[in-house]
């Protein structure tokens, strides 16, 4: 804008940024290179006038994208209002970039790893905007930069998305750029991209099943070798494969044939190892009728000896039956049922039965602008389980509780958990213990 660039630049906004020169601009908005101190890093401003804005609503917009922290957002350092000649305005500051897309798309196309990069850049950021409830509104290669090694979106003209289509077309402004510039970036691009720019919102995929597409083309592991059938079992010996049945009956000898083919199998013995057969034995005198008749005498004696034993056999195991018969019953009232029950019962846990913990992710003054975020975290992120939650020592105040009513190992769990979803880092853990 040709009056902004003769009213501003050159022009110190509260002191501290210079409009050294001007970068461009439009219809509602002019860009301004500035210097920060101490150590002179450039930076961007963007001017727009307060007349020609929505209210407070570009300014409270900034103010919260100055929350947001993410490797692939550009970010807002600074921003506020700023009066000269008696025009105010409003300003942001932002990180100054080394390139954009536009640039390098000009110069040549993008190369595989290239695409790639700038793919997942966007859908990354995408997503953890989406979980802020922000959407862009407007996507294309002059708002998609370079700082450093980084690939970043341009943050200056963020929106609060007022209903799920907002985020819709941010897919499909994704898909439209995806055709446009990225296709290099996965070999089944034109079957994604073309799911992604889908005319239909309702078919159109969301970012979790690009992401997931793209997993799944990446992220095959490779065919596993074949493994070539284990080989049957060698036989033992060509001479104990049975032979066909035939009706002949088989003849007794042959049964001792397989002991004599595993020691024929087996490895011999050396010499100093073999066992010297013993000599036979010589035929010597019967001694057979000796030992019978000592027998015999043994079993007269014996007999002679049993019969006593029996008798005092019976005559101690009377007595002796009698008291242990009377004294089992003894025991059993000294272990009542009752005391069985005690030990059972379980003891109250503190963590589980006195404190509830909660994650909580966002605080609002009112309860419809809650649901709202309650409605936005449960359709993009399910799992975490949003709800409204008001306690009772702040009254006035609605929180965003993730999961509900935890233990405080569950609570920081989760708290890691949503964090590696997008979710603003400050979210914290409380204990909300009636």
């Amino acid at each position: 804008m040709t009056h902004l660039r003769e009213h501003w630049e050159g022009v110190s906004l509260c002191g501290n940024y210079t409009l050294e020169q001007w970068l461009g601009g439009d219809d509602g908005a002019a860009f301004f290179q500035t210097s920060l101190a101490p150590d002179g890093r450039r930076a961007v401003v963007k001017l727009a006038p307060e007349a020609g804005a929505d209210g407070a609503g570009p300014l409270d917009l900034w103010h919260r994208t100055r929350q947001l922290r993410h490797p692939n957002l550009v970010e807002l350092f600074d921003c506020g209002r700023a009066e000269s000649g008696g025009e105010i305005v409003l300003y942001a500051v932002f990180e100054f970039p080394d390139d954009t897309l536009a640039s390098a798309l000009s110069r040549s196309p993008l190369n595989e790893l290239e695409s790639r990069e700038v793919l997942d850049s966007v859908i990354g950021a995408l997503r953890y905007l989406h979980a802020q409830g922000l959407v862009l509104g407007a996507l294309d290669p002059d708002r998609i930069v370079a700082v450093g090694d980084l690939i970043k979106l341009s943050t200056d003209a963020l929106r609060e998305a007022d209903t799920s289509s907002a985020y819709r077309e941010d897919v499909r402004l994704l898909g439209d750029l995806w055709q446009q510039a990225l296709m290099p970036a996965s070999p089944k691009s034109a079957e994604i991209a073309a799911h992604t720019a889908d005319p239909n919102p309702e078919t159109r995929w969301t970012l979790a099943e690009i992401s997931a597409a793209l997993a799944g083309v990446y992220g095959e592991a490779p065919p596993l070798p074949t493994v070539p059938a284990p080989a049957p079992p060698p036989a033992v010996s060509s001479q104990i494969s049975v032979p066909p049945i035939s009706a002949a009956p088989v003849s007794v000898p042959q049964v001792s044939a397989p002991p004599a083919v595993v020691r024929n199998d087996a490895p011999s013995l050396p010499p100093s190892h073999r066992r010297t057969p013993e000599p036979a034995a010589s035929p010597r005198f019967p001694k057979w009728i000796i030992v019978g008749a000592a027998g015999v005498v043994f079993l007269i004696l014996g007999l002679h000896w049993l019969r006593p034993a029996d008798v005092n056999t019976q005559a101690q195991v009377e007595p002796v039956s009698l008291p242990v018969e009377t004294a089992v019953p003894a025991p059993l009232p000294k272990t009542p049922a009752p005391k069985l029950t005690h030990p059972a019962a379980p003891k109250p846990s503190l963590s589980a039965g006195q404190e509830i913990w909660r994650v909580i992710a966002f605080t609002y003054r009112t309860r419809d602008a809650a649901e709202k975020k309650v409605q936005q975290l449960n359709e993009y992120h399910p799992g975490l389980n949003a709800n409204v939650f008001s306690p009772k020592d702040k009254g006035g105040y609605y929180l965003v509780s993730l999961g509900g009513r935890l233990t405080r190992e569950e609570a920081e769990r989760l708290q890691r958990s949503a964090r590696g979803k997008g979710l603003p880092r400050d979210l914290y853990v409380q204990n909300y213990s009636r």
